[in-house]
């Protein structure tokens, strides 16, 4: 598979090369929970239905497997019974197939109350009309109305050409059109106010904790950016209903990464390898050489997926998975990501699948672990999957092969053709956070250059917007401090002010310290994140504007020489951006397989601290590590005039130096210089035999061929 070559090619360039992602992610990192999709099509009839009543008198088995259950829109719409996908009303009727307002209110608070959550399948691509195609209801909350009409409906809505019904005078759709409701016009500021509004009283009023979009294929993904980012879910995630990897990727990209999407590459990569019996079909290469699980977890975007196996559309569609359910359900729920478990699978399998969310429960394993695929053949799949408190090993398939280091005591869950092994405890990395404890947070105020900053923090308990006065930390000019309560899960900053200069929500880690950029990592005593001596990277690489070689992750500069910690480079030259200034950053590997920014953003990247930071002639600036999978593919880049400088990256103390270049060797005499060689692995080569090497030339690099 090409990754990331079409559809988000540009934007991740810009991302690697610009400002920093927001960080109010609206899935969390690191999450080990389980979601349930709590209902399937006309689940409202018969004795297995899933009406609220029901999943309220099942709550003390499903909150024990489940941290996220997926229920139906609760809102009345057009088809009534039916499941809610024309809806008419959003804030003031939700008496439904499914119960009445009340015991949907009982339903959502009992789940809480035993530690689940619940999410609501939000429809807000399309409306439908009380009595004909486009006369919304006015609805009244918090002491506002809202009310939409023919204004607010895509112009090339299928109404424009209907007898008898008000002509839609929306703009056009920014997406595909739905046939059967009014396609919502979405670039309309009204439409916007009344989308964000209905999404806060799902949070605030009927107390859901995050939304599943519907069809998000119908507008364009900035606009659930919005949403969220004015309600403030703790879950999103968007059906964009595509197997396409770049396509579902793109979209994440849209929202700003404000929004996790089913994974369903993953879904019809297990539909092809249990239809086939080739289980090769559940590895895809990352960055075209590293075997990693299928679909969007396999590279960059584990903890924006949720997999799963079927949906109550895929279940009555062409789309259907029809081979072993209990394997395919073992693979998802001993993979990264967010495993989604159906409600029919689980009812039909309940014991099998409740042994393997106890074996992924017992070993902390999370929605972005790493996974280490130990075999790959037509009839085998084998992974080990690290968590926060265990590994285990999942094999998929008739092969009767066991994994090294593992003995039959180790196995936890077993069935028709699939097997798990576990080991727990150990030297596995605890979890950042305890709970059930308090602790500190720190925040680095050199850039924002508050007064006093305040902390706004959640989780077990919340403080009260806009949060409260942080202390400056003894002994540093910059860094404030404060003692969260324990359970805290988010937090952000402000001036005092609330709204008018918060940051976007950040996970809430111990010890930490943070920028109104995000978090950048453990707190070492110099105003920053920093990592211990022990974890250098072999070599640092300096992209960016440079001479030759604009932002191209293949050519960075490496290093002139290395001490302890220290990198150096004798003269680098960058050249003007178009905006009077250069921007670059650092890598510490590079992508020589073909030129994209997959391998670069596969390890830990070095920049600065804030987006476009300003680096001036000797004056030192902190250097912030943004680890592979948590934030790389948004590492902020320092801002300098274009020039040629020496530069000193010093790990040792998380610092940047810049200095005017003492070389009198003009930039452009780099071809005359001699060649340095470095093997495509970054390691320098002083007798470099026959093969391809990344060649410096003074401030200048390049793959080249060494034949004799």
């Amino acid at each position: 598979m090409n990754l990331l070559k079409s559809s988000i090619a540009a934007s991740l360039l810009m991302a690697a090369a610009c400002p920093a992602l927001a960080a109010n992610y609206a899935w969390p990192e690191r999450f080990e929970g389980v979601m349930l999709q709590g209902f399937y099509w006309d689940s409202y009839n018969g004795t297995d239905n899933t009406k609220w009543a029901t999943l309220t008198s099942l709550s003390d088995e499903l909150s024990q497997n489940f941290k996220v259950i997926w229920v139906p829109n609760s809102a009345k719409a057009a088809s009534n019974p039916g499941m809610g996908y024309d809806p008419v009303y959003w804030f003031t009727n939700h008496n439904t197939a499914f119960g009445t307002e009340a015991q949907l209110r009982t339903m959502i608070s009992t789940f809480k109350s035993k530690g689940t959550d619940i999410i609501e399948d939000v429809v807000i691509n399309h409306r439908s009309g009380v009595s004909n195609w486009t006369n919304f209801p006015a609805e009244t909350w918090n002491g506002v109305t809202y009310q939409l009409g023919p204004q607010h409906i895509c112009s090339n809505d299928e109404v424009a050409w209907a007898s008898g019904q008000a002509k839609p005078t929306g703009a056009p759709d920014t997406g595909d059109n739905f046939d059967g409701s009014r396609d919502l016009d979405h670039t309309n500021a009204e439409v916007q106010n009344n989308c964000k509004n209905y999404c806060k009283f799902l949070i605030e009023d009927l107390g859901y904790a995050g939304f599943r979009y519907d069809m998000v294929k119908g507008y364009s993904g900035k606009y659930n950016k919005i949403y969220n980012e004015y309600s403030r879910p703790k879950y999103s995630v968007g059906e964009y209903w595509d197997g396409n990897y770049d396509a579902v990727a793109a979209w994440i990209e849209a929202t700003g990464r404000q929004s996790a999407a089913f994974d369903f590459p993953c879904k019809y990569a297990i539909n092809e390898a249990f239809h086939s019996g080739d289980l090769t079909k559940l590895v895809w290469k990352a960055n075209g050489t590293t075997d990693q699980p299928a679909g969007l977890i396999h590279f960059g975007y584990p903890q924006y997926a949720v997999t799963f196996i079927d949906n109550h559309d895929t279940y009555r569609d062409g789309s259907k998975f029809n081979g072993n359910v209990v394997a395919a359900n073992a693979f998802i729920l001993c993979s990264p990501g967010t495993p989604c478990v159906f409600w029919p699978h689980y009812v039909q399998n309940k014991k099998a699948i409740q042994e393997l969310i106890a074996v992924r429960n017992a070993c902390g394993i999370h929605n972005q672990s790493a996974v280490k695929v130990l075999k790959s053949t037509s009839n085998c799949y084998m992974a080990e999957v690290t968590g926060s408190k265990g590994t285990l090993v999942v094999k998929i398939g008739s092969d009767m092969a066991s994994p090294s280091g593992y003995s039959n005591s180790d196995i936890k869950a077993t069935g028709n053709d699939y097997c798990v092994w576990s080991k727990t405890g150990g030297s596995v990395v605890t979890p950042p956070t305890d709970p059930g404890e308090s602790f500190k947070v720190y925040f680095n105020n050199a850039t924002s250059n508050w007064t006093t900053p305040y902390i706004h923090y959640w989780g077990a308990t919340e403080s009260t917007w806009p949060g409260v006065a942080m202390s400056r930390t003894a002994g540093e000019a910059n860094v404030w401090e404060y003692t969260v309560p324990a359970g805290t899960t988010g937090i952000l900053f402000n001036a005092g002010d609330g709204d008018a200069t918060k940051t976007p929500d950040f996970v809430a880690v111990a010890n930490h310290i943070y920028t109104t950029s995000g978090d950048q990592g453990a707190f070492n005593g110099q105003g920053g994140g920093g990592e211990t001596p022990s974890t250098y990277p072999a070599n640092l690489y300096i992209v960016g504007n440079l001479d030759g070689y604009d932002w191209a992750s293949a050519h960075g500069i490496p290093q002139s020489s290395k001490t302890d910690g220290e990198y150096h480079w004798t003269e680098v030259t960058f050249v003007d951006s178009n905006d009077g200034s250069a921007y670059f950053s650092f890598l510490t590997q590079l992508d020589t397989t073909d030129g994209e920014w997959d391998a670069a953003n596969q390890a830990d990247r070095y920049g600065a601290s804030e987006n476009d930071e300003p680096l001036s002639i000797n004056s030192p600036a902190t250097i912030r590590k943004y680890a592979y999978l948590v934030d790389a593919m948004g590492c902020a880049a320092w801002k300098v005039a274009p020039g040629k400088y020496s530069i000193t990256a010093k790990l040792n103390k998380m610092q940047i130096l810049l200095e005017n270049s003492t070389s009198g060797i003009s930039s452009f005499d780099s071809e005359n210089a001699e060649p340095i060689y470095f093997n495509l692995q970054g390691q320098r080569v002083d007798n470099p035999g026959k093969g391809i090497y990344i060649v410096v030339r003074g401030n200048r690099s390049a793959k080249e061929i060494v034949r004799d």
